[in-house]
């Protein structure tokens, strides 16, 4: 991978390289992943995550839309992870990883949080379009 300096890129190639992930998972009837995201975004794994979790100074509106534009891919990528085992009815198994190495979540400090408890909430799962799954 060539980790090209976020401030080296061009906006408009960060975008062209989010819509060719977009469209491979299509394509292969697969859900978009952040593994596939940092891939055509010619990264490694560690850094995309870096950049999603805001790592990566963003000094500068530029910089800041490039992070934002990755970031809302990541998310993407995170709803369609969980969007493609509610359709396909597959082990949740994988999916749970998938969301521990690439989301962010953590089942304990999930389960801790709620009414009366000193923990940050976990963030919220959002389905957009829960009503058009099928049963």
């Amino acid at each position: 991978m060539h980790n090209t300096d976020l401030q080296k890129r061009k906006i408009h190639d960060i975008e062209q390289a989010i819509e060719r992930a977009k469209a491979y998972a299509q394509e292969q009837g697969v859900p978009l992943t952040a593994e596939r995201l940092a891939a055509e975004l010619d990264m490694d794994l560690s850094l995309f995550h870096r950049i999603v979790r805001g790592e990566i100074v963003s000094k500068g509106r530029l910089m800041q839309a490039k992070v934002a534009v990755i970031q809302r891919a990541c998310g993407e990528a995170t709803a369609s992870v969980m969007e493609h085992a509610m359709q396909r009815g597959t082990s949740p198994n994988m999916h749970m990883v998938y969301l521990k190495n690439n989301a962010g979540y953590d089942l304990e400090k999930s389960a801790k949080t709620g009414k009366g408890s000193d923990e940050t909430p976990a963030p919220p799962v959002i389905f957009v379009g829960e009503e058009a799954i099928p049963d």
